[in-house]
């Protein structure tokens, strides 16, 4: 079989990059209290922040999205996943449009960042799952990695305008991207896994035709069609969750994967990059040192577009992992001399900011990016909504979970305390990595589901 060229792949390019401008706008949105919290924090702001508040502030946008993976399962599979996308705009409309009201009445941010959550959440629930049903498994590697570039992009560009100007006329130029988002993708296709769903041959024969760029899709339309109704052939309740071992091992892969990448500690980081790099050294000033810090997250991430379907998500897996952690170590070191002995690091003022660096770079090239790619694959089609509303509203509470608990400790104890628990729970991170999560490189999701049945390691 000809190996088809770059020019007959650009619809399905085309879509997931019109998709992904919901989730850099979930970049916007996660980036926020980067550069917010500072503003919020000091004479600038019309009312009095306490830390605590700000806190709150910062982790109530993941409980939004845990509640936001809910609304998107229930009204995934009954109006179809191009619908879905569009409705996630709108939350996030209004949380922009309540930030900028919020200079009244300080609540509203609580309101905002809040329903800000719930466009999170059902960006996260749907977007991924939408990409992996449209695309090949040639590229599908390459196009989910689109949607991590957007979502690092969104939060480097929320650093670099927050910082500079303030929150109401930042989140004033935010409130753009959902706006233009939604006109783009008006016009875009249903997935065709949605489609042969509803039995809707005709249109899924259509939609295969406009993103293969081929006249004939009958034979691809064929096997799709007797892979979905494999996989529609099981009941597809929560039940089945838990009950058929193929869906609880790929339940149980995706829960541990999406634990490990944030017990790296690199999400909460990214909350509170600047506040942590203003309390870790003084050698840069810290809006500059965060958009350093998370345009390497950027560019890596953008790399690794590149070589997931070259070298496959396991080698990278385990490359990011094992750097993450031997990085955390010579933090913790660094931050154990710092706190807790005589020791004069001011010679050393640059090493966290360096180690930072190393840290995202090495996230970024496996972690980041692979973790995203392989919950768009690992889901039969009778279960994908629960199974990725279940896994989406998990890391929302794991997120939320972590956040509270790195800015408890880093306030409380010092850095050496969180830094210390990323160390530890990166290392098992390594073992899980190694032992359970499977190779999907080139795989269909057919295959793939085939593979979790015969997979017997636990």
């Amino acid at each position: 079989m000809t190996r088809k060229s770059g020019t007959e792949k650009w619809s399905q390019v085309l879509v997931v990059f019109i998709a992904t401008i919901a989730v850099f706008s979930n970049g916007l949105h996660i980036g926020w209290p980067a550069p917010s919290l500072p503003q919020l924090f000091s004479n600038e702001c019309p009312f009095e922040v306490s830390a605590e508040q700000g806190s709150y502030i910062t982790i109530i946008g993941s409980l939004g999205a845990f509640f936001g993976s809910f609304i998107g399962n229930f009204i995934l599979d009954k109006i179809g996943r191009r619908r879905c996308i569009l409705l996630s705009a709108f939350p996030q409309i209004i949380s922009f449009l309540l930030i900028i009201l919020s200079y009244q009445l300080m609540e509203l941010l609580y309101v905002g960042r809040f329903i800000g959550g719930l466009g999170d959440g059902m960006v996260n629930t749907i977007v991924l799952l939408y990409i992996g049903e449209i695309a090949e498994p040639s590229i599908r590697g390459i196009l989910g990695t689109m949607a991590g570039i957007a979502y690092y992009s969104g939060i480097l560009c929320s650093n670099i305008i927050g910082s500079y100007l303030t929150i109401r006329t930042t989140a004033a130029i935010f409130i753009a991207f959902p706006l233009i988002f939604t006109v783009l993708f008006w016009k875009m296709p249903e997935s065709p896994y949605y489609l042969l769903m509803k039995q809707k041959d005709e249109q899924a024969e259509h939609v295969l035709k406009f993103l293969r760029r081929k006249s004939n899709v009958g034979e691809e339309l064929t096997k799709l069609k007797a892979d979905v109704d494999r996989q529609m052939s099981e009941s597809g309740t929560f039940k089945d969750v838990f009950t058929i071992d193929s869906n609880r091992r790929a339940f149980f892969i995706m829960v541990g994967a999406r634990f490990f990448q944030l017990t790296t500690g690199v999400s909460a980081m990214n909350f509170y990059i600047q506040i942590l790099l203003k309390e870790a050294t003084q050698s840069i000033a810290p809006h500059i040192g965060a958009s350093i810090v998370l345009l390497i997250q950027l560019i890596m991430t953008v790399l690794n577009m590149f070589i997931i379907d070259k070298w496959g998500r396991k080698p990278l897996l385990l490359f990011s992992v094992i750097g993450c952690f031997v990085d955390l170590v010579l933090q913790v070191v660094f931050f154990v001399l710092k706190e807790h002995t005589s020791v004069d690091t001011s010679v050393a003022d640059w090493f966290p900011l360096m180690m930072m660096m190393v840290l995202i770079f090495l996230y970024s090239l496996g972690l980041g990016s692979v973790v995203t790619v392989l919950q768009s694959e690992m889901f039969s089609a009778s279960i994908k909504a629960k199974l990725t509303c279940l896994v989406t509203g998990l890391y929302s509470l794991m997120m939320l979970g972590i956040t509270k608990y790195y800015q408890a400790t880093a306030d409380g104890f010092g850095l050496t305390v969180p830094f210390s628990s990323f160390m530890i729970f990166t290392f098992v991170g390594i073992l899980f990595f190694y032992y359970l999560v499977p190779e999907t490189k080139g795989k269909t999701l057919e295959q793939i589901q085939q593979k979790l049945k015969r997979d017997r390691k636990f």
